[in-house]
């Protein structure tokens, strides 16, 4: 029996590092075996948790990418892969080549591609908790056990939900796999120097994640702090041994930020033409990253539309007392580098996993809950550095780990399942955003369109209204209100609100609904003044030539009637209704 003396310095001495961090080593044949029945796990959970939105239609920006084009099948390769990313888009082409544009692929993929991530995530947090009490760090937590329950983390919490069920969200799934595989290449065999063969590996993961979506560029920060933190080594002599990385890395990273800024130069919804500038923007991310923050500890009031105002400047509203916070948040990541540096590393990946949409290159909305994919990971160390900032034993930190971790990720599948649901389709998605911001015009707006996808045209009619009641009628609005108006056969209303629009903001087009409308009334003479107008607007209008042709055999007037169908059809071969009253008169071809 050992002695009460023995047992005393056994308790001084702390915590038995070895038995937490030496990994036994599988076989390699074993070893993949496990990480594929992790994977078959994963999947099955993540496919359980994210299964009400699997046959969601597709909604908001889904509606601006290739597979929505209904010519696309015929579309050349050109088509699919020549914009800026091109293998986002190729797995978009994958799909349409499955299911058309049947979203059920799609959401199938997105849950593969989120699944296999958080299979990445394990491994990364094995390696970097490993690295970590190799080290000089003191770490008082079963490595397999923190590494498993933030990797459930990343794969349970509802913020993922806008990146998994969302196809449009794909995006950041898709740079983030490849962001992932990259960082796990570098963590591996961490203190060896860098081969030929294992730069070029690291280069082509991070060159698929920068053509997946540009924000993965970050992935260059995460190397860089990852060497300051964990190295047993100077600066210098560290970056002597990734010289076969650093070098062409540099390159890499001055031709991806020239090719981003030149497309930042053309769009209008991201860079320095999107709406604000640099500094409203920087100013209103030390607000948006506090909201981050808050969702991934508390996730209740998601929106897939957030609508943060900007601040213009530091006495709007409370503008500085995030600027401080944020500061102090910078200052605190500093203060426990040598107090606490796993917590220090997890916040900082999360900042740097954040920067390149959080910080002062503007984007048309302030926040996105999708931006925060690869930012969990960060919290998920940091999760990890506050255990063992702690204190404790290793079997007591196991131990609480086992009982609460349940608990913890049962609420956030049920959360996430919750969320899911919302997205399942999108008049829930929009019904739950309006409800959070009753005023929120382009949520209204999107309803409307719904229902109209729906044929319900009542229901858009009232939704466009109400915009209308807002901020009274614009081309836009205009145009939304009198459509529903039309297809719920409402046609004096929608006659009235296409003569309030072309009061304010004449169009042709609008001239020429007023003109068809006039014409299904009968008033013969109204609709022609409409499409005279409309002409006057736009001599090239094909509609407009061809209803003036369909009034003007209203009147009999058939010599004038065919010139108008035949002006409109050699101004546009396809428009139909010329084509097909030509065929109606005598001699017409």
């Amino acid at each position: 029996m050992a002695s009460r003396a023995s047992r005393r310095s056994a308790r001084k001495a702390g915590p038995v590092q070895p038995a937490t961090i030496r990994l036994k080593a599988a076989a390699p044949a074993s070893r993949l075996w496990t990480i594929f029945l992790g994977w078959l796990g994963a999947l099955a959970v993540a496919a359980f948790v994210y299964s009400p939105a699997i046959e969601a239609s597709f909604v908001f920006d889904d509606y601006h990418l290739p597979f929505t084009d209904p010519n696309a099948g015929a579309m050349p390769a050109r088509f699919w892969i020549g914009g800026p990313r091109p293998l986002l888009i190729a797995s978009y082409w994958a799909n349409h080549l499955i299911s058309g544009a049947r979203p059920l692929s799609y959401h199938v993929v997105n849950i593969m591609l989120h699944s296999s991530s958080a299979v990445l995530v394990y491994l990364i947090l094995e390696k970097v908790f490993a690295i970590s009490a190799a080290g000089f760090l003191a770490v008082r937590f079963n490595v397999r056990w923190m590494a498993l329950l933030g990797s459930a983390v990343f794969l349970l919490h509802p913020l993922q939900t806008e990146s998994v069920d969302y196809i449009a969200g794909r995006s950041e799934l898709l740079s983030a796999l490849f962001v992932l595989a990259a960082w796990l290449l570098f963590l591996d065999r961490f203190e060896d120097k860098t081969t030929p063969w294992r730069a070029a590996a690291i280069m082509l993961c991070a060159a698929a994640a920068v053509l997946s979506k540009e924000t993965a560029v970050s992935l260059a920060g995460l190397f860089v702090a990852t060497d300051i933190y964990f190295r047993k080594e100077s600066l210098s002599a560290r970056f002597r041994k990734r010289i076969l990385l650093y070098a062409p890395g540099l390159l890499g990273l001055l031709a991806a930020a020239i090719v981003i800024l030149r497309s930042l130069a053309t769009s209008t919804t991201a860079g320095f033409a999107s709406g604000s500038t640099p500094f409203e923007y920087a100013l209103t991310q030390c607000r948006v990253i506090a909201i981050y923050l808050r969702l991934f500890l508390f996730p209740a009031g998601q929106n897939i539309d957030w609508q943060v105002p900007y601040y213009h400047s530091l006495r709007d509203s409370q503008a500085w007392l995030y600027v401080l916070g944020l500061a102090l948040f910078v200052a605190l990541i500093a203060w426990l580098y040598n107090k606490a540096r796993l917590l220090s590393f997890g916040l900082l990946v999360f900042l740097l996993a954040l920067a390149p949409t959080s910080s002062f290159i503007p984007l048309q909305d302030a926040l996105a809950e999708r931006r925060m994919y690869l930012p969990i990971v960060g919290l998920s160390i940091a999760l990890a550095g506050i255990l063992n900032f702690g204190g404790g034993e290793v079997r007591r930190t196991s131990v609480l780990i086992r009982i609460l971790a349940p608990a913890l990720l049962v609420i956030l599948a049920v959360l996430t399942y919750n969320r899911s649901h919302v997205w399942s389709s999108g008049k829930l998605l929009w019904e739950d955003s309006i409800a959070k911001n009753p005023r929120n015009i382009r949520a209204i707006a999107n309803l409307g369109g719904v229902f109209m996808l729906n044929h319900d045209c009542a229901g858009a009619a009232r939704e466009y209204r109400k915009i209308v009641d807002m901020q009274g009628v614009d081309e836009l609005n205009g145009r939304n209100l009198g459509s529903a108006y039309e297809c719920s056969q409402q046609q004096d209303l929608a006659l009235s609100v296409y003569r309030r629009l072309v009061a304010a903001h004449p169009t042709a087009d609008v001239y020429v609904r007023i003109g068809f409308l006039e014409g299904v009334r009968n008033n013969v003479d109204a609709s022609l003044g409409a499409f005279e107008k409309a002409l006057q607007l736009d001599p090239n209008n094909a509609q407009a030539y061809a209803f003036r042709g369909v009034a003007r055999l209203a009147l009999h007037d058939v010599p004038d009637a065919t010139e108008d169908f035949r002006h409109a059809l050699a101004i546009d071969p396809g428009n139909a209704v010329a084509a097909t009253w030509m065929a109606k008169l005598p001699g017409g071809r």
